[in-house]
């Protein structure tokens, strides 16, 4: 779980840092920066697994795009940290299974555009680290009030020293693998041209392999509804893919993994009752094998009985059939980001899809809710003030979960005579308090309530 981010030179982040809690909504205009945060995430989550040069290459724009430009031009480092809590246990690929002793970490990366020959550049990593987050300090976990079934199975804070530090020595710039039940390890890192974490690939060093395998996880859902309404092939991979292509695989097995002699479709079942709660008029959901072309399909079943395949469903259905496919897949963990959930979806039900999937990550305040269950945790940006709505209170504050504007700010720069847009985050107010705050401090900490009651009044419609 993605518990804090800090972004400096990446498109139009500069000493950027925000709190994240386990179900978040960033709402904001059109290049208010939503989406080059996502895109952030999704290069640390490239970075956990590629070489730099692949990982900076799968992202949206060219390589050189990614740094920031200013008027004195563009920044020569990208620099980032996260803090997360990670899965008590840890599985590698060949089974071993591991507890872990510490499960807040802290971890930093920064790249840097190096001229390694005239005229030819390459991105390298400069610095990488990876320390504990120790109890003493940890706002982030005690502002959720845990359950004391959730801090006993999940907040771990055993680990003293750091797991991975950069370390100026006389033979040069080394990334320092620390001590984790094995010998540790020097590697050089003066043209480093992966990260340390890519290449812990089992759990010889289980807390960093338990952080690579968080940062892999974490998912950039870019739906296309034309790839949604193919079938998959048998030998499609059957975790969901970032664009949906392989839906029909997944949900194949899906049902293959979860059913019964009583439940026939599974796991299937629940997601077509989510589905029909949004969507009215689905009554069942299948995914079949059609052995003659060896691929899978996927039909709905209307409340009149006629069943209809995925090719002749709206893009809409599609979207939400996706999110709910992945959020009941028991293999899901980790982070989701999705983008403008209101897309396809009639305002009138959009409340109540807000609603649902809150109701479908982690809640560390929950007592009613499996403590052994994967983490997992949503990321939603959206333009839109029904999305709001289904948030907000009567008073204009966040009924639960935290409710972030994104916007552009200016920053004056009097050294380098200029003044600069960047990217800023900021919570809806959730007390009088907050009022009070940022009227004798700084306006900008907090959505006021008048930016609230704006946004709300451009709805078209009430949901």
């Amino acid at each position: 779980m993605l518990t804090r981010i800090e972004i400096d030179g990446f498109k139009t982040f500069e000493n950027f840092s925000t709190d994240l809690a386990p179900f978040v909504v960033i709402l904001g205009t059109n290049a208010a920066g939503k989406s080059n945060l996502f895109d952030a995430i999704q290069l640390l989550s490239n970075l956990a697994s590629q070489d730099v040069s692949e990982a900076v290459k799968g992202m949206r724009g060219e390589p050189l795009e990614l740094f920031r430009r200013t008027g004195a031009g563009r920044s020569s480092r990208l620099k980032f940290a996260v803090e997360v809590l990670l899965d008590p246990v840890v599985r590698d690929p060949w089974g071993s299974e591991v507890k872990l002793v510490h499960t807040r970490l802290r971890y930093e990366v920064v790249l840097e555009r190096r001229e390694i020959r005239p005229g030819l550049e390459r991105v390298q990593v400069a610095h990488e680290s990876a320390t504990p987050i120790f109890r003493v300090g940890d706002q982030w976990a005690s502002g959720l009030k845990p359950t004391p079934a959730f801090r006993k199975r999940h907040l771990k804070y055993s680990r003293k020293k750091p797991l991975l530090t950069t370390e100026s020595q006389e033979t040069g710039l080394n990334f320092n693998i620390h001590q984790d039940g094995k010998q540790g390890r020097v590697r050089p890192a003066s043209a480093a041209e992966a990260t340390v974490l890519s290449s812990i690939s089992n759990a010889e060093f289980p807390h960093l392999f338990a952080l690579r395998e968080e940062l892999r996880t974490w998912r950039l859902l870019q739906l296309d509804p034309a790839l949604l309404r193919r079938p998959s092939p048998v030998i499609a991979d059957d975790l969901l893919a970032p664009d949906g292509a392989n839906l029909a695989a997944v949900l194949a097995r899906i049902k293959a993994e979860t059913l019964t002699a009583e439940r026939p479709n599974g796991a299937l079942s629940d997601i077509a009752a989510d589905l029909n709660a949004l969507i009215p008029g689905v009554k069942s959901l299948d995914a079949q094998l059609d052995k003659s072309a060896s691929e899978y399909r996927v039909d709905l079943t209307m409340r009149d009985g006629l069943p209809f395949s995925s090719r002749v469903v709206s893009d809409g259905t599609l979207r939400v059939l996706a999110l709910l496919t992945l959020l009941h897949d028991p293999r899901h963990r980790g982070l989701v980001c999705f983008e403008e959930p209101e897309n396809g979806v009639h305002p009138a039900r959009l409340k109540q899809l807000v609603r649902r999937l809150q109701g479908m990550v982690t809640r560390p305040d929950d007592l009613d809710q499996d403590d052994d269950a994967p983490l997992t945790q949503l990321l939603l940006n959206s333009h839109s003030p029904v999305v709001l709505s289904a948030l907000i209170g009567l008073d204009f504050r966040p009924l639960c979960d935290p409710i972030l504007f994104a916007d552009t700010a200016s920053v004056v720069d009097p050294a380098a005579h200029e003044v600069r847009r960047h990217t800023r985050l900021r919570a809806v107010m959730t007390s009088p308090q907050d009022e009070l705050l940022a009227r004798d401090h700084d306006a900008g900490v907090y959505v006021s309530r008048y930016e609230v009651e704006r946004l709300l009044n451009t709805a078209s419609a009430e949901a």
